[in-house]
């Protein structure tokens, strides 16, 4: 003989765990933080590079740009640190609204986003130490190409790459093809990618600037999901 257990609701859910509601609240508002944050980042990066050098050539041009933009860099390097790490609860959130539509491929796109942007923190906690080289006369813009060349590196610049680029167009795409959300909310997500794929073919920061903002606006509507989501659907969700 077989039973079924009938599903958790209402106050029955609030006993299994009073944390439900606390935790689909805040990982729904850390989803388009955590992306908020990162466009905070590229805007002031963006401001600093308005006299045409920035840290992605040699170790030498790089020093000079930390050195001439050492207090924004700082900024920015603390804020990008803060929304990477705000990244892997947020993007959790948008994956139990997507999983009843697009569980394959949004769990591919958090996958990726996950671990690209945990590979981001690292590579955004090597800004320190620019910033304190350049603040020292020492020759050591040489060691700066050095390290950009070291294999291990290069790998985590790559996963960053993946999680960044693809693992945002795959969670669009999710959005998109999902029967509860806007179309036009995965297509405001995918504005990042291709923002940033301009940016990187005209060589203007403003256009990462722009698609990060559509991708926020865009993840505002996945978090507003979230959000009208009842506790017992979180749960069934997890």
């Amino acid at each position: 003989m077989t039973t079924t257990s009938a599903p958790i609701t209402g106050a029955a859910t609030r006993l299994v765990d009073p944390t439900i509601g606390f935790r689909r609240r805040t990982t729904a508002v850390a989803l388009p933080l955590a992306f908020a944050l990162q466009a905070v980042t590229n805007t002031l990066y963006s401001l600093s590079v308005g006299d045409g050098v920035g840290d992605t050539g040699s170790g030498d041009e790089t020093l000079a740009f930390y050195a001439a933009h050492g207090g924004a860099m700082t900024v920015a390097t603390i804020v990008s640190l803060i929304g990477s790490l705000l990244v892997v609860p947020g993007v959790l959130a948008a994956l139990r609204v997507l999983r009843p539509t697009r569980p394959r491929l949004s769990l591919a796109a958090g996958i990726l986003m996950i671990a690209g942007y945990i590979a981001y923190f690292g590579i955004v906690f090597t800004n320190y130490d620019t910033i304190a080289l350049a603040r020292f006369t020492v020759d050591a813009g040489a060691a700066l190409d050095e390290r950009a060349a070291i294999p291990g590196a290069i790998v985590v610049f790559l996963l960053f790459v993946a999680g960044n680029l693809v693992g945002t167009l795959l969670l669009g795409l999710a959005v998109i093809l999902s029967r509860s959300l806007p179309w036009w909310a995965g297509a405001l997500i995918i504005g990042w990618p291709v923002g940033h794929v301009v940016n990187l073919v005209v060589g203007s920061e403003w256009f990462a600037v722009a698609g990060g903002a559509l991708e926020v606006i865009g993840l505002c509507v996945v978090a507003v999901a979230a959000l009208r989501l009842s506790n017992a659907e979180w749960a069934a969700r997890g």
